[in-house]
């Protein structure tokens, strides 16, 4: 009986000493899981009976984002501004939070065809230097709007709209669009 006790005492102290590996490395059931590249922490799957429906946006963090826009049909010139709407629907079992070194948690930008910016939402709101964060609960949703100008656009020209949460390259998503008359 000793003999066996010592003996694996021996070899776990080998496999420990030897590597430079944690212990979790060599025993399968002792640590976190290894992660694996391109592995998402927190997958979102769509469940039945969600309030929110299937999943119709971008999925990242486990946080699926949607962007809508009021109204639907922009026309110019009666519409001198539209509402951009980005909606983040937690879909996991966990909170999700987003962390923000200043004020600017989201972003509007409208590019024509080019490339070229016409409008940045964020240039005209104010800045704080204060870190701010956003939680979103499982099974909840938080909204974030801002009001677009129509100043630059033209009528039958198609435009892009990127929307996106400041610091998370993952949470962004574009819109086309194409005012009509």
């Amino acid at each position: 009986m000793h003999f066996r006790l010592r003996t694996l005492s021996l070899l776990l102290l080998a496999f420990t000493a030897c590597s430079s590996q944690k212990i979790s490395r060599w025993v399968p059931f002792v640590g976190p899981k290894p992660e694996r590249a391109g592995a998402v922490p927190n997958a979102a799957k769509a469940e039945k009976g969600n309030p929110f429906g299937p999943i119709t946006g971008t999925v990242a963090y486990g946080l699926e984002m949607r962007v809508a826009l009021s109204p639907d049909t922009i026309k110019l010139p009666d519409t001198r501004s539209f509402e951009a709407r980005i909606v983040l629907i937690n879909r996991t079992k966990k909170a999700v939070t987003l962390l923000f070194n200043d004020s600017r948690e989201y972003d509007f930008l409208l590019q024509d065809a080019n490339g070229k910016k016409l409008v940045q939402w964020t240039d005209d709101q104010p800045v704080t230097q204060t870190p701010a964060y956003v939680i979103v609960n499982p099974g909840e949703r938080s909204e974030f709007v801002g009001t677009i100008s129509t100043r630059d656009m033209i009528a039958g020209r198609s435009y892009v709209l990127q929307a996106s949460m400041v610091g998370y390259a993952k949470l962004m998503t574009t819109i086309n669009l194409t005012p009509q008359k």
